[in-house]
């Protein structure tokens, strides 16, 4: 039975997305099957990242709307890992409950499920949150960014998420950056958000290359690294942090 995580970010512009497919192929070279399911409607990225966009003829809202059977709208990226597209909107009457039925209904087919969700603390991003194991917050190691994981935490909580459930990914981190005090250091992240360590993502040209484009990350790359980690991680492997 799968796992289930919300991917989320108190601002935009952390690298969810990103997160989620390069995520999912360390998982799927752990040997893991991995739904992903785009929960941010209108902007809709996973499937441009995956470079299955000319393939989406079904997303989710077909599903709970009884247009299309749960198979019919997922695209096969390999044989591994799947996606579960959004739709262009999602309507005022949204029911999460139906929602987490839909979500559940898919979880004996794979090991992980991640729902890559929109920016920010709002009711969407709560619902996916409450209806998962974990919920992976993404932050870059900036002021902003660390107050905006701090506040998407304390609201999750106060919704009744299990604190204990929260993990933190810092993306685009620079040592040097941070030795010379132009950006947080990990620890002050921990600090300032209050949230565990997950991993983190160094920052790399080709870690933006690769995601939006056929090329994979190279496996000498430090990025390359973090991820295989974070899913070994997530897989239960005991992994230093290593910064």
């Amino acid at each position: 039975m799968a796992k289930i995580y919300t991917v989320a970010s108190g601002k935009g512009g952390a690298g969810k997305s990103t997160f989620c497919a390069n995520t999912a192929s360390a998982l799927e070279k752990l040997g893991k099957k991995v739904l992903l399911i785009d929960g941010d409607a209108g902007f809709r990225t996973l499937d441009l990242l995956l470079k299955v966009d000319s393939m989406v003829v079904y997303d989710w809202l077909d599903v709970l709307e009884n247009r299309c059977k749960n198979e019919k709208a997922l695209l096969f990226y390999s044989d591994k890992i799947q996606l579960l597209p959004a739709p262009v909107e999602i309507p005022e009457n949204f029911d999460a409950e139906a929602f987490k039925k839909l979500v559940y209904g898919y979880r004996d087919g794979y090991d992980f499920i991640f729902i890559d969700s929109p920016a920010g603390a709002g009711n969407l991003v709560c619902s996916y949150a409450l209806l998962s194991d974990g919920c992976i917050e993404l932050a870059t190691p900036d002021e902003v960014s660390a107050r905006g994981a701090e506040i998407l935490g304390d609201t999750l909580i106060k919704r009744g998420f299990n604190g204990e459930n929260l993990r933190l990914v810092i993306n685009r981190y620079d040592s040097k950056a941070a030795k010379r005090g132009r950006q947080l250091s990990p620890d002050n992240m921990v600090d300032k958000t209050y949230i565990r360590l997950l991993g983190v993502i160094p920052e790399e040209r080709e870690l933006t290359f690769a995601s939006l484009s056929e090329k994979e990350l190279s496996p000498y790359s430090e990025a390359y690294e973090a991820f295989c980690n974070i899913a070994g991680r997530l897989c239960g492997k005991e992994i230093p942090l290593i910064l």
